[in-house]
């Protein structure tokens, strides 16, 4: 591999950047996949909820058992009142082992032809002196061996939220901030024994719920938080899924889940662990440069409204190969911004932006805030099937008189969500005039009017 030339090298092993790889390699080029850990190690290591049209959309086959662990069977959405809160049947989720849908990623990379290279110690990033490009790429792996330098025309970060090539790139620097307490969740999702099988069947019929259902708890520590429950059909285990926003003010997953088990003694020993900080914002303006572009929460690629970037990593790491993987440069900075950032921005970065000004509402509604919400019978059955499927969606003119009629009912309500609604519609009609080619200084005036659209960060 030493003074090796790629067409891309990958870093990060985790789902979006397997599928980065795979993409590529499927179509021809020369790939390298770098990762820091073990590959077996690389990524989420725990279920997450995912959605099989992502996985459609992005050419790859949805979960199947083993991976897949659960379909989404039925939803309760819960606040302080345990009856009070809409249902949602069928829901559009699945739960997906990560660990072996990152398996399977790598093995479709690998015999697609890429290479991996993973426990890979220190990496040393070579910048053209002139351009500033990523050029090169030197692997200083433990144990005594030499190190490695490898070149290619593109780069991809894949390596999470704090960007271990981003950081480099000076292109990228002013558009690509570090992202702050206020828009990071802090998740843990956990399997826990059931000591107590009554006391499991007392939960649910506290919260209307049944064997298999899903009792999402919201509100729990401050407006953007939440406590999921899925008590196992056969009463052997739960499930716990926990968030909070990560700025200090709210504790932590971790307190999140002692304070569960304190309340609910039938929770027995955790028999399985995993936990992570997600970027909640929309995703950057500006994910390519010369020579590298960003995938997965290097790019902040997630949901705002809860936190999910599985299924938006793996669109965008086919979205990229599908842009450039044909091009003789895939590192050309005008064929990354024609071929991937802009086609990401209009299908996806809108959308995320309006939930960005909807998440940032749920932080100022806090806790009482949220639970007025679900008594108001705004956040119905049809606002939480668009949520879970990550869908934006106009409601009928009928549900928008009675939404109006709920929230002049309940001035306080009205006072958060109504500029939020306003928000959300105007920074999404704003989002599709991004800049279809290379104009940082049209993308400077969109970004500006972007930021003023959404307003300050609630404190």
């Amino acid at each position: 591999m030493a003074g090796t030339a790629y067409d891309v090298v990958v870093v990060g092993a985790g789902t979006a950047g397997a599928n980065t790889a795979y993409q590529f390699a499927r179509r021809g080029r020369r790939v390298l996949l770098v990762e820091r850990r073990s590959a077996a190690v690389a990524g989420a290591q725990w279920h997450n909820a995912v959605l099989d049209r992502h996985f459609v959309d992005a050419d790859l086959d949805p979960p199947a058992p083993p991976e897949r662990v659960a379909d989404g069977g039925t939803v309760h959405l819960r606040a302080r009142d345990p009856l009070v809160g809409p249902t949602l049947h069928d829901a559009p989720t699945v739960a997906a082992d990560m660990v072996l849908l990152g398996a399977r990623l790598r093995a479709l990379a690998a015999s697609a032809g890429t290479e991996i290279v993973d426990e890979v110690g220190d990496m040393e990033v070579g910048l053209d002196s002139r351009s500033g490009r990523i050029r090169s790429l030197t692997l200083h792996r433990p144990g005594g061996s030499s190190p490695s330098t490898i070149t290619a025309s593109l780069f991809v970060d894949a390596s999470g939220r704090n960007g271990v090539l981003r950081r480099h790139a000076s292109d990228l620097t002013p558009w690509c901030p570090p992202v702050q307490g206020d828009e990071l969740c802090s998740a843990s999702d956990v399997h826990h024994g059931i000591c107590d099988a009554d006391g499991a069947r007392e939960f649910l019929a506290r919260h209307g719920a049944r064997l298999g259902d899903v009792v999402s708890l919201v509100g729990v520590n401050g407006g953007f938080s939440t406590c999921g429950v899925t008590i196992s059909a056969d009463l052997d285990r739960v499930r716990i899924l926990v968030g909070c926003l990560a700025n200090g003010r709210y504790g932590t997953a971790a307190q999140m889940l002692a304070d569960l088990c304190r309340r609910e003694p039938w929770i027995g020993p955790a028999r399985t662990t995993g936990s992570g900080v997600i970027p909640l914002r929309r995703p950057y303006a500006r994910i390519t440069a010369a020579g590298i572009a960003l995938v997965g929460d290097a790019a902040c690629q997630v949901f705002p409204a809860h936190g999910s970037g599985i299924g938006i990593g793996l669109l965008a790491g086919t979205m990229l190969a599908a842009g450039v993987g044909h091009v003789d440069d895939p590192g050309d900075p005008h064929e990354l911004w024609r071929g991937y950032q802009t086609p990401f921005q209009h299908r996806l970065g809108c959308d995320r932006a309006g939930d960005d000004a909807l998440r940032r509402a749920t932080t100022r509604l806090g806790s009482a805030g949220v639970d007025a919400l679900l008594r108001s019978g705004l956040a119905d059955e049809r606002t939480v099937r668009a949520g879970l499927e990550q869908r934006w969606e106009t409601p009928p003119a009928g549900d928008a008189v009675r939404s109006a009629g709920r929230l002049l009912r309940n001035p306080r309500l009205a006072a958060v969500m109504v500029p939020a609604l306003a928000r959300a519609q105007l920074v999404r009609s704003h989002a599709i005039r991004y800049p279809d080619r290379l104009d940082v200084d049209a993308l400077a005036r969109w970004e500006r009017r972007t930021v003023r659209l959404l307003g300050p960060l609630p404190r």
